[in-house]
């Protein structure tokens, strides 16, 4: 199942990566602009936030019914099929131009919106499991990366079919749904004592078996109680949903604005989609460098962590508004937000213990928000000249700091103050 969790992930970053690869081409394709065709992509997006909730609650209620997920995962992988082939099709095989491509192009992408968004809440759900350092969800992100990294690959495939990654991609995520229909059911237990008291993993400090089993232990405890969930009455679940909405809106921002860029300096689409494919390339083999490498040994000490993936983004942000070595300041830029999701959607879910699959639903929303607004903006600010977007950039990346320390101090002080029920029990 946990198998199933990664390959669905990949299915979601490669789809990601080859859509944002496509613009230049189905800008020109199509006769429309960059603002014309963030609007269907914004609209799946916002689709995939209002649904990522409500498979949240549905996998929650399952999970603590101790029943399998394989279930919702087989109708997810079919639905988001269907959603994919609809939308290449549109493309490949219709004459629509215009408006009338956009408005279609809108009704493939709130199918896309609906099934895929149960993917990343079922995915980490999955992986959190046992995950009792807060070290498995990061593959979630890796699987996501692997697929991104893939994206660019397959524009170079010397195949000679129109949108040949999206049909690939639409290959894998039809392998992967016959495989979930033809796998056993295995069911997910979410008793409380395999779960770590402290929602604070990024840490060196341990608890201690007898303490854990005597918090937990049914005989002192009684029947377990039901954890009300609640967004406004969580504060670290807040802060660390404003980063995820600031870092989401910052790449997608970035890498939405990259395509439009390209071609407004060379002239041609091809060429664009390559340069932009490249980019993507570097964004993408870095990210998994930093979650392969780094990420463990600096989670470790969160401080030095901090300190690390700021230092990168503040260097990355400055050379791109700089328009110096694109390639090192995304390579800097995706090394720092790589990780920075990973770290704080493993806070967010450690922090819970019934609502783990709503909890990473929220932090979800919050990613999908970023993505949905990046794109829009990104079209918005070409319209106003290459200055605007620029100094959206500086202004991004001071919120995007203000909003990781205020997740750092929120983080700590649940920490501790958990730390402190811990010793006095």
């Amino acid at each position: 199942m946990q198998g199933m969790a990664v390959l669905s992930c990949w299915v979601l970053g490669a789809l990601q990566g080859a859509i944002l690869i496509l613009v230049p081409k189905m800008m020109l394709q199509g006769e429309i602009s960059a603002f014309s065709l963030a609007l269907p992509l914004s609209l799946g997006t916002f689709v995939f936030m209002c649904c990522s909730g409500w498979w949240g609650h549905l996998l929650d209620k399952r999970a603590s019914a101790n029943q399998s997920l394989l279930v919702i995962v087989r109708w997810v992988l079919l639905g988001f099929l269907v959603s994919q082939l609809s939308f290449v099709a549109l493309l490949q095989f219709s004459e629509l131009q215009g408006i009338s491509l956009v408005i279609a192009l809108c009704l493939a992408r709130v199918l896309h919106g609906l099934f895929c968004s149960a993917i990343i809440p079922s995915a980490q759900l999955t992986l959190s499991h046992n995950d009792k350092k807060g070290e498995k969800l990061v593959w979630s992100s890796i699987a996501t990366n692997i697929g991104r990294l893939t994206a660019p690959l397959l524009t170079f495939v010397p195949i000679d079919i129109n949108y040949f990654s999206l049909w690939f991609i639409a290959s894998v995520t039809l392998v992967a749904a016959v495989i979930a229909w033809f796998s056993h059911s295995t069911n997910v237990s979410t008793d409380a004592k395999d779960e770590q008291i402290s929602p604070y993993p990024l840490t060196t400090q341990k608890v201690s078996l007898d303490a854990l089993t005597q918090h937990t232990s049914p005989a002192s405890i009684g029947p377990v109680k039901t954890e009300t969930f609640s967004l406004l009455t969580n504060p670290l679940l807040i802060s660390v949903c404003i980063a995820a909405v600031l870092i989401t809106l910052f790449s997608s921002q970035l890498q939405f604005s990259l395509g439009p860029l390209l071609l407004a300096q060379f002239g041609s689409a091809e060429l664009a989609s390559n340069m932009t494919a490249s980019l993507l390339f570097a964004a993408s083999a870095s990210a998994l460098v930093s979650l392969f490498i780094l990420y463990r040994p600096l989670s470790r000490s969160p401080i030095l962590f901090i300190f690390v993936i700021s230092a990168s983004f503040i260097a990355g942000s400055l050379l791109f508004v700089m328009q110096k070595q694109l390639i090192v300041a995304v390579v800097l830029i995706s090394a720092a937000l790589s990780m920075a999701p990973a770290w704080y959607t493993a806070l967010a879910i450690h922090a819970s213990k019934y609502n783990k699959a709503r909890t990473s639903a929220a932090v979800s929303q919050g990613h999908t928000l970023g993505n949905a607004f990046g794109g829009l903006a990104g079209g918005l600010l070409l319209i106003l000249g290459q200055q605007a977007l620029l100094l959206s950039f500086i202004l991004l990346m001071a919120l995007v700091l203000c909003a990781g320390g205020m997740v750092y101090r929120r983080g700590h002080k649940v920490y501790m103050t958990n730390k402190i029920s811990i010793v006095k029990s």
